[in-house]
């Protein structure tokens, strides 16, 4: 559980979570502005239940005995189920567009439509923070059965990140690198076969033998796009 490998283990004058090496790798991500600590440890371990299990059978029980906490200590910070949750998403929202403006400065610092592609698909494979994963695919699940969720990775998860890789294609198109080719498509299917891969590595965080190398699945994809697409 990764509450009991992180941050019921240390004292909770010792956390320093804007740097907590969470599940494995150095979690350097900015959380949520917050008053307490505790709250931020909430958001936490309440984002990898809600990974796990699905938003539904998780109870505020639940995670307040997943951060080491009495519930009462809980509702201090959160009032019910559903501003946690709240708050839950709109974390999960602003990792995920830290993650893709950091992926934009990188695209615009290669020349090449083929370092663009490179980019492109070797930064989901650095992204060793597992927490991060848990974060992504969360909101991937719960988008069937909550508005809220829907809204978030329909417009940030999909057409954000979409915006953001289509921009630079075009660029190539424009400067005369590539032949003209339908980027929104190419971009599309880029996101889902990301997001697949980030599932795939949560199946595996929780034990469960994934069907095939999501490495592979995205190098046999660049390697397609990359004979597809005429320089």
């Amino acid at each position: 559980m990764f509450a009991e490998k992180t941050l019921t283990t240390m004292e909770p004058s010792s956390w320093n979570l804007s740097d907590y090496d969470i599940f494995g790798s150095r979690y350097q991500l900015p959380l949520i502005a917050s008053e307490s600590q505790t709250k931020e440890v909430i958001i936490l371990n309440a984002t990898i239940l809600f990974a796990e299990r699905g938003v539904p059978a998780v109870s505020m029980r639940d995670i307040a005995a997943s951060c080491g906490i009495k519930p009462a200590s809980l509702y201090n910070h959160f009032e019910s189920k559903k501003v946690l949750w709240r708050e839950v998403l709109e974390h999960a929202k602003e990792l995920y567009l830290l993650y893709f403006r950091h992926l934009e400065k990188e695209l615009g610092a290669v020349r090449t439509f083929y370092e663009i592609l490179d980019t492109i698909f070797r930064e989901p494979i650095k992204l060793r923070n597992s927490f991060t994963c848990y974060a992504f695919t969360m909101v991937q699940a719960e988008q069937f059965r909550d508005e809220n969720a829907a809204e978030v990775f329909n417009s940030i998860m999909l057409e954000y990140a979409i915006g953001v890789m289509r921009r630079r294609f075009e660029q190539c198109i424009e400067e005369g690198l590539v032949e003209k080719f339908d980027t929104r498509t190419v971009a599309t299917v880029i996101i889902h076969s990301v997001l697949i891969c980030l599932e795939i590595k949560v199946q595996e965080y929780l034990g469960r033998p994934p069907p095939y190398d999501p490495s592979r699945m995205l190098s046999d994809l660049q390697r397609l796009i990359a004979s597809m697409v005429r320089s």
